[in-house]
């Protein structure tokens, strides 16, 4: 009897661990290994990722110039109330205060200013940007993000590696 009670206490232990894990990967992944979002079974790739003086995070298909434009890219812009990124969740509603993502757009100083807009404030009811991991000596951080739209469809990305600092 005494056997029976430690068996079912480890069990419930150890599903009460699994079931409460940090989410740290895309749901239903289209993108493979690849940094980036994906949209209606589309990956977008995004393997450039800035970290702006007032710690915003930019993912970018294309290098930025130093003024931070680019044009024909594909990207995904996050700001917080926070201007000092931590490791933690920023909430749709919360202190996720502006987030973007856009296909074949134009970014002016880290800003979008055309392109297919595939999620920003009017078209998104919930969602969350976290930073799973930051390392600012390194400069590598771990990021994902999903983002339910109005219509119902997902949005959800992630980044995993080196982040470079812009200057405007």
């Amino acid at each position: 009897m005494m056997k029976k009670y430690i068996y079912y206490a480890a069990l419930s232990c150890l599903l009460a661990f699994t079931s409460c894990s940090v989410e740290e990967t895309v749901p239903n992944n289209t993108l493979g290994n690849e940094n980036g979002f994906q949209y209606n079974s589309v990956a977008y790739i995004t393997d450039m990722v800035y970290v702006t003086p007032e710690e915003d995070v930019i993912l970018t298909s294309n290098n930025l110039s130093d003024d931070g434009s680019a044009n024909d890219v594909d990207a995904a812009v996050f700001k917080t109330t926070a201007n000092s990124l931590i490791e933690k969740s920023y909430y749709v509603g919360g202190d996720l205060t502006n987030f973007v993502t856009v296909a074949n757009g134009n970014l002016n100083q880290g800003e979008v200013t055309d392109g297919e807009f595939i999620i920003d404030e009017q078209i998104v009811s919930s969602g969350f940007f976290r930073i799973v991991s930051l390392d600012r000596n390194k400069k590598e951080i771990h990021i994902i993000f999903e983002f339910q739209r109005t219509d119902g469809e997902l949005v959800a990305g992630s980044f995993d590696g080196n982040y470079a600092l812009s200057t405007f």
